[in-house]
């Protein structure tokens, strides 16, 4: 490993290895430092192994986190920019209703891609301990020995799937306000019902969140039983509601509409012909039978929500480094200038569709823009 580069990028995930990549593009001497055998390790795996890299419908109602500040990040990424950018470095695209995927369908076009992209500038089982600024430079201390740097990225992503939360250290020793982490983008462990009978049933309905007794906001889409609750794309667009509210103590419920085509009279109308049978799945009619009114519980099934998956089974990170502390239109750390933070390890997160993904890749823009300009205007100021 170089005991010297000009930019040192801690995290060889997807922003991580985009932004490393075009540092080098521009001539930028750049190491990116992966702490596994292998870089884009998480990234392989999104998208159920197909990868999702953007969406062509991007807004910033599907995010959460503070809006106001992702608007400056995203006005300068529009996701042509994304697609423009991969289709340079290898990966053809396709589309279906606006989610944008490699044409052959595999995460490891992605990232076989960006690992080209980046050269020989990867530094693997490689783990960024500490860093420090010194005079005119920092220092990072890794398991390989000290390198020095004029700029450092933080791309350490969180602690979802196979993060270790490292990045947090790394950013509150530079005085760097976190934000509580959550797991996002995951399932939910719930009470009251005996879920493994039902274990394995998929319902085509709509999940809500009722917080403090109060209706919250739903999905609409497949919802997953499993043996301890329930999973799939609706649960998972809130499951970071869900994770915030219980760490502030809140009651949470789930709430399931079996069928939401169908208003409550014509609901009960079917069942007091046909029974359940047809509408649900088989393993739920008795569950359903026991009430007094089966088609109002159809319509508004209840149950309490204990807690998240754990986060190795988190698709995302909801919390991180406060954005406040960073400024938008270049990711520079507004409390320790000549670091740039990107990707999960901030306090953004989107729901599924390729919208996390479009974020990490907005702030490697982002980072690598303002650091190859400022490099150049050092260049010249120092001929």
């Amino acid at each position: 490993m170089r005991q010297y580069s000009d930019v040192v990028v801690v995290g060889g995930g997807a922003s991580g290895l985009l932004c490393g990549g075009m540092l080098s593009e521009r001539g930028v001497s750049v190491t990116v430092l992966e702490k596994n055998e292998s870089a884009g390790r998480k990234l392989l795996a999104t998208g159920n192994g197909r990868c999702n890299f953007t969406n062509r419908r991007m807004d910033l109602s599907c995010y959460y986190g503070n809006r106001e500040w992702l608007a400056a990040v995203l006005e300068d990424c529009a996701p042509e920019q994304v697609i423009e950018i991969f289709e340079k470095i290898g990966v053809y695209h396709r589309e279906r209703e606006g989610y944008v995927y490699p044409y052959n369908n595999q995460a490891s076009a992605v990232v076989d891609a960006l690992w080209r992209y980046c050269g020989e500038n990867v530094a693997t089982g490689c783990q960024a301990r500490s860093v420090s600024g010194e005079e005119n430079h920092f220092r990072i201390k890794t398991n390989q020995g000290d390198i020095a740097c004029r700029y450092v990225v933080l791309a350490t992503g969180g602690k979802a799937g196979t993060g270790d939360g490292n990045g947090y250290k790394l950013a509150r020793s530079l005085g760097h306000r976190i934000q509580t982490p959550a797991p996002g983008l995951t399932g939910l462990i719930c009470g009251g019902v005996p879920w493994k009978q039902v274990a394995g049933t998929r319902i085509q309905g709509r999940f809500s969140l009722v917080i403090d007794g109060e209706m919250c906001r739903g999905e609409t889409g497949e919802i997953q039983v499993t043996k301890e609750g329930v999973s799939g794309i609706p649960v998972f667009q809130l499951s970071r509601v869900a994770a915030k509210a219980l760490s502030r103590g809140c009651s949470v419920e789930g709430e399931i509409d079996f069928v939401p085509p169908m208003e409550i009279e014509s609901l009960r109308q079917w069942t007091a012909r046909a029974g359940l049978a047809g509408i649900v799945p088989k393993k739920w009619v008795p569950i359903l039978q026991k009430g007094k009114d089966p088609a109002g519980l159809c319509k508004a099934f209840r149950f309490p929500v204990e807690q998240t998956y754990d986060f190795t089974r988190a698709q995302v990170t909801a919390g991180g480094v406060d954005v406040e502390q960073v400024n938008p239109e270049t990711m520079e750390s507004l409390v320790a200038p000549g670091v740039f933070i990107t990707g999960e390890l901030l306090d953004i997160d989107g729901k599924c569709g390729g919208y996390n993904l479009h974020f990490a890749w907005a702030g490697a823009m982002a980072a690598a823009e303002a650091i190859a300009a400022r490099l150049r205007g050092e260049s010249l100021d120092n001929p």
